[in-house]
């Protein structure tokens, strides 16, 4: 089979020997796959995948299952999307049964692409880890981001009004469109009039550095800082007497190198609390294109030019679609 593979910093569409597919998992005939920040630092080999994943990019596709193992709960023929340690962007992936969920009624595989890696991420670290409740309020740092995108959604649907920073007026609108309350722009030091709409409950943010000390002042009495990523910076000055007196909790979290039983247990809640509302319209699939994976350089300079609102996807085989 072929997959897509960073080498020498550029995405590689090469042969690669195809995996078994053993008792549990499921084999996906790949339609398309979501694109993320991780794989711009994986093909610029800044990101290895975790022991045991596979070289390819991708951390989740849609597609239709064409192979089954025993106990996997899945029949040849359903549509599907996953989230993955890698392997994606290829003609086929195995994948551990109990990390797909079915391609919510109404949607094409690409949409469907397009949902598990962020929704997976935003429900973790809103709703479990800095478990969120109903008429909290929410700072989404990058919120027109995959992520942000989901997450506003989310905040919306369960009662939980949120606030962004963007880098663009356009962006901004399109997260007030999505059901954000309002927000600030990151250019000039404006995020300095993100105190108009504190204290905060909660914020997610992925990219800690330079604004750490603005979170610790942000946040409310009892208040959580969810760090998920790095784009800022790794290292920051923080007022350590700001933590204490608030009583915050600082909560580092990462999804791609958990064990398989934390992610089924993940997608189970996923499957319950989230699948519905795609049915009920309530959350709709943010793609904002999607390319052919011969473009596939086009699309991971896409990415990285931070005009994305949304998602991006790779389309593998247009025929499932």
């Amino acid at each position: 089979m072929k997959a897509l593979q960073g080498v020498d910093g550029r995405a590689e569409w090469a042969e690669q020997p195809a995996p078994a597919c053993d008792v549990g998992q499921i084999r996906i005939r790949v339609a398309a796959a979501g694109l993320n920040r991780a794989d711009l630092l994986q093909r610029a080999g800044l990101y290895p995948p975790p022991p045991g994943a596979s070289e390819a990019l991708g951390l989740e596709c849609a597609g239709i299952v064409s192979e089954v193992g025993a106990g996997s709960g899945w029949q040849v023929g359903d549509r599907v999307c996953a989230l993955l340690a890698g392997g994606g962007m290829a003609e086929e992936v195995v994948t551990d049964g109990r990390h797909a969920l079915p391609v919510p009624d109404g949607l094409s595989l690409r949409e469907a692409a397009a949902l598990p890696e962020v929704y997976a991420t935003a429900w973790l670290n809103l709703y479990q880890l800095a478990a969120l409740k109903p008429g909290e309020k929410v700072l989404l740092h990058a919120g027109a981001s995959g992520v942000g995108s989901a997450a506003i959604q989310l905040c919306k649907a369960f009662g939980n009004p949120c606030w962004v920073s963007v880098g663009s007026a356009e962006r901004l609108a399109y997260c007030e469109a999505l059901g954000a309350q309002g927000g600030v722009l990151r250019t000039d030091g404006n995020l300095q009039a993100l105190r108009d709409f504190a204290p905060f409950d909660v914020i997610l943010d992925p990219v800690g550095g330079d604004y750490a000390a603005l979170n610790l002042e942000l946040l409310a009495r009892d208040g959580r800082w969810v760090n998920i990523g790095l784009l800022g910076g790794r290292k920051a000055e923080l007022d350590l007497a700001l933590l204490l007196g608030k009583r915050l909790q600082l909560i580092g979290s990462t999804l791609r190198n958990r064990d398989d039983q934390f992610k089924a247990d993940l997608l189970r809640d996923l499957r319950q609390q989230v699948w519905p509302l795609f049915a009920e319209g309530r959350l709709k699939p943010q793609l904002q294109g999607s390319f052919p994976v011969k473009d596939a350089e086009l699309a991971f300079a896409e990415l990285a030019s931070n005009r994305v609102s949304g998602k991006l996807v790779l389309l593998i085989d247009e025929s499932l679609d």
